[in-house]
Formats: C-alpha cells, sequence, structure tokens
C-alpha cells in the first residue's frame, strides 16, 4: 500500500466518496457493538464501491467460508470498499472489509479465499481488542469532525485509519491467523497454496518499490518496513507453504482453484480513482456525480485523496487543497466561511462570483504548514447547488501578510465549474479488462493507457502476477487498463 503525503491542511471528512447502497447491519447479539458502530463509519469514510453484483459475490463466498469456521452461525458482513490501496482488515465480529484495489491485484478465486479466511480467523481468534476498535473510532471521529488548529498530530489524523488496520496484530497474531484462516478456506475446498501465492504477490510489490525507489533516488517504502508489527510476507509464505504441505488429501473432484471464473468477475472493475471519487486527467479534476470540473497550474500535482482534493508544486513549496460538504441552513457563504474559521485571525475579507457561483474569502493571519503554523493561509468558499466547496492555500508569506502566491490561488478557485455535455466522459474511470493472450501477446502494448506517470508496463506486470519478467502465457487470461 503506497503511502499518501502527510495532510497539510484542513482535515475535514468531504462529500468526494459517495457511498453506494447500504450494506446490511445485522442487529444481534452475535455481533459486537463496537463493530457495528465502526462500521458505519468506515463506510463514511471509505465509501462502498458500486457493483452489487461483486458485493454479492464476496458476500457469498464470504459466508461459505465462514460456515466453516469456529463461528459458523454468527452474523457476517462482507463488504468491498471503494478505495484501491491493497488492503483487507477486520473491526470484530463479525465485519470483513475488502479494499477493491487487492481484489484487482489477486488472481484466483483461491487466493480471494485465502485472504477472507485469514481476516475471519482474526476475528475467531478474538485478535481486534476493544481498545483497537476504539480507537479506529476516534481516528474517524476526528477526522470527520477537527478543524485545522495548526498542530501536525491533528494533520496525521487524516492518514492513522488506514495505517492503524494495516498495523494488524503483531506476529504472533498474524502467524496463527494465516495457519487458521488457511485451515477455513481449506475446509470449504479451495486450493491451500493459493495463501502463500498472495504472499509472493505482497513480495512482487516490495521488489517493484525497491526498484522505483532506487530510480528515483529515494527510500523504499515497503510493506514490512512500514507495517513493522506484520511479519515480512517472505516468512509468512513459508510457513503458509509448510501448512499447506500437509494438507496432501484433497476434497473429491480436487481443489477450487477458479481462476478463470474470479477473473472474469472483475471484468470491468475500477482501476485508480472511482466515478463516485472524481478522476484526474492531466491538470484537471473530473467528477460526474458532482457535475463539475477545476483546473491547477500545469506542471502541479493533482492528488485525488478519498476525502479532499490536493495540489501542489513539484518543490511542494505552495499547496492547495478542496473539500466539499453540505451547505448549512440558513448559512450564505460569508456565514459559512467565519464559521469555519471561528477564532482565527481573519482579514482581507471579500464577497466574490465565478461561473454563477456565490463565494466569499478571506486570509488568516497563520495556519500554513510551511511555517509551522505560523504563515497566512487564503480560503474561499463557493457555493454550488447544495454543495458548499471549501478551498485552502498556503505558499510563503508575501510583505504584504498573504501567501506569495495569492493571485495564483484565486485564480485557481475560479476554475471550478459545471461539466459541460462533452466532458462527462472523461469524469468516466479507467478499467480493468480481461484478454485472451496469444503468442504475438506483449503487456508493454498495453500500458501506454495505464493512467500512471511512470512504470505503466511494470504497474500491468503487477497486476497480473508477472513483475518483474513474466510474460502472459499464450492461451491465458490477463488484466489490461483501459
Amino acid at each position: 500500500m503506497n503511502t499518501r503525503m502527510r495532510r497539510l491542511l484542513l482535515p475535514l471528512l468531504a462529500a468526494f466518496a459517495v457511498v453506494a447502497a447500504p450494506i446490511a447491519i445485522p442487529q444481534t447479539a452475535k455481533t459486537s457493538s463496537a463493530s457495528r458502530k465502526a462500521h458505519e463509519q468506515i463506510l463514511k469514510a471509505y465509501g462502498v464501491y458500486a457493483d452489487q453484483g461483486l458485493q454479492d459475490y464476496i458476500n457469498e463466498l464470504g459466508q461459505r467460508i465462514a460456515r466453516r469456521s469456529t463461528l459458523p452461525d454468527a452474523e457476517w458482513v462482507f463488504v468491498v470498499l471503494d478505495d484501491d490501496s491493497i488492503n483487507a482488515f477486520t473491526t470484530g465480529c463479525c465485519f470483513v472489509y475488502l479494499h477493491r484495489g487487492l481484489l484487482l491485484h489477486l488472481n484466483s478465486e483461491a487466493e480471494l479465499a485465502s485472504v477472507i479466511g485469514h481476516e475471519i480467523a482474526h476475528v475467531t481468534q478474538k485478535h481486534p481488542q476493544k481498545r483497537q476498535t476504539q480507537g479506529i473510532l476516534a481516528s474517524l471521529g476526528a477526522l470527520a469532525a477537527t478543524l485545522y488548529t495548526g498542530s501536525a498530530a491533528v494533520a496525521e489524523l487524516a492518514n492513522i485509519g488506514a495505517q492503524a488496520w494495516m498495523q494488524g496484530y503483531g506476529r504472533e497474531n498474524e502467524m496463527e491467523a494465516d495457519r487458521v484462516g488457511l485451515l477455513f478456506s481449506t475446509a470449504a475446498g479451495y486450493r491451500p497454496e493459493a495463501m502463500a501465492e498472495v504472499f509472493e504477490m505482497f513480495k512482487r510489490g516490495e521488489r517493484f518499490e525497491i526498484d522505483r525507489a532506487r530510480a528515483e533516488g529515494r527510500q523504499p517504502r515497503v510493506y514490512h518496513g512500514l507495517f513493522s508489527s506484520h511479519p515480512a510476507p517472505n516468512a509468512r509464505a513459508i510457513q503458509a507453504a509448510k501448512a499447506s504441505a500437509k494438507l496432501e488429501k484433497g476434497p473429491t473432484g480436487g481443489w477450487i482453484d477458479n481462476r478463470e471464473a474470479y477473473l472474469r468477475r472483475i471484468d470491468g472493475m475500477t482501476y485508480g480513482s472511482s466515478r463516485a471519487q472524481g478522476l484526474v486527467r492531466d491538470n484537471r479534476f473530473y467528477h460526474a456525480e458532482l457535475g463539475i470540473t477545476l483546473a491547477v497550474p500545469r506542471g502541479w500535482t493533482l492528488d485525488n485523496q478519498r476525502d479532499r482534493l490536493l495540489a501542489y508544486t513539484p518543490a511542494r513549496d505552495t499547496f492547495m487543497q478542496v473539500t466539499v460538504e453540505a451547505v448549512p441552513p440558513t448559512q450564505g457563504p460569508r456565514e459559512f466561511l467565519y464559521t469555519k474559521l471561528k477564532g482565527a485571525d481573519v482579514r482581507s475579507t471579500e464577497s466574490f462570483t465565478a461561473n454563477g457561483m456565490q463565494g466569499f474569502t478571506a486570509v488568516t493571519s497563520s495556519g500554513s504548514p510551511l511555517d509551522n503554523g505560523a504563515g497566512p493561509v487564503r480560503w474561499a468558499v463557493l457555493y454550488r447547488g447544495n454543495s458548499a466547496y471549501l478551498f485552502a492555500g498556503a505558499s510563503r508569506a508575501s510583505a504584504r501578510g498573504v501567501p506569495e502566491a495569492d493571485g495564483l490561488f484565486k485564480s485557481v478557485v475560479e476554475t471550478l465549474r459545471g461539466l459541460k455535455p462533452a466532458e462527462f466522459p472523461l469524469a468516466e474511470p479507467f478499467r480493468v479488462k480481461i484478454r485472451t493472450a496469444d503468442a504475438s501477446t506483449r503487456l508493454e502494448d498495453h500500458a501506454a493507457a495505464v493512467p500512471v506517470e511512470r512504470f505503466q508496463k511494470e504497474e500491468l506486470q503487477l497486476i497480473n502476477g508477472l513483475y518483474p519478467n513474466g510474460v502472459p502465457k499464450p492461451g491465458s487470461l490477463y488484466k489490461v487498463v483501459e
């Protein structure tokens, strides 16, 4: 899972991620009340991936494996989250979450079953402690409610949720979840070696990160380096392989793998940002469901995060952030912004209009992440329908007491407008498509369509389990991005 740069401005939980149809929450004594409460927060924070067919498939598979666990009668909930990171987690009885980014990197139903079995085992072995669940809730609550205060600790909250789940439960508990989860998935008939193959997938990701870091002249951000409480994938792969070797007698008809069936299931899955999250193309952001677009100067990085849009210069000495929330009743743009900036030293206020939208802008004398909170920040809000778009911009302070890039910030705010009919296709996400290889198939022929700046071929190799030198075998299915 790639790390995001630190959130540096206003950590507001925004509505860029539009939640799909709600997942039913069982209200029984067999599910933890703390986990039910966390479930609601998780769905708000991540969003549910809007593919009911895929949700039903994951739920059916999860229930099948759960029935083979030591909690067969519990009320289990399995959800695919609308997030492209490689992650799966549980908060306790009996909720299991899989990020769609993980599904993209798996290559068989047996691999998926081993992941689900592992998470079920965390629950049956009671690894999620009450204090951890409370910590998750506190993190999400702070993310949703806290205004920027100039505190680095508050700024870090925007990334703490995913890290808390990825950190796991310590080496012994993770190894136990491997062993017990393998029993559950194999009891359901799935090929046991698939668990080792999942860890091989993590190892390939590590190798790619090390190779990429070397090419970019930086330190690698690898799985066991970031999350030291997890066993290194290599150690886990060895243990899983040994455990698999003890299960020599398979079920009648052989072990289930279902590679082709699984790949057909994820045909058309979103790659990168989803339609509900909006898309970045070059220097412009498009969001079909909100019906808006905006642009930043060419050469800037435009980072579409779950809860905000973050833009910054190559030198990272100038930042802008955009969040969106519902327009409060009876509040105009001026009252809205003053409410957000309550207690700050507000100056240079002005009402304005942009593309038919009413707005208000101001500068606070402090709050910039570039000066330990001491520098000025340009704030602006635009009302469009029932949505309030909140902008914050920071750069070095000028002699006038405003950010040095103040004029540029104002011009970016004014690029916000409604989508034109011809622009709606630009807001449609990239998708994974499944193809059949022949003797002439080369992944590099599909690389140009992958929406990343560098290493497009390597990205295709990763999602196909072929990094660094593998090639699709004639007659096999493989993934491309369109």
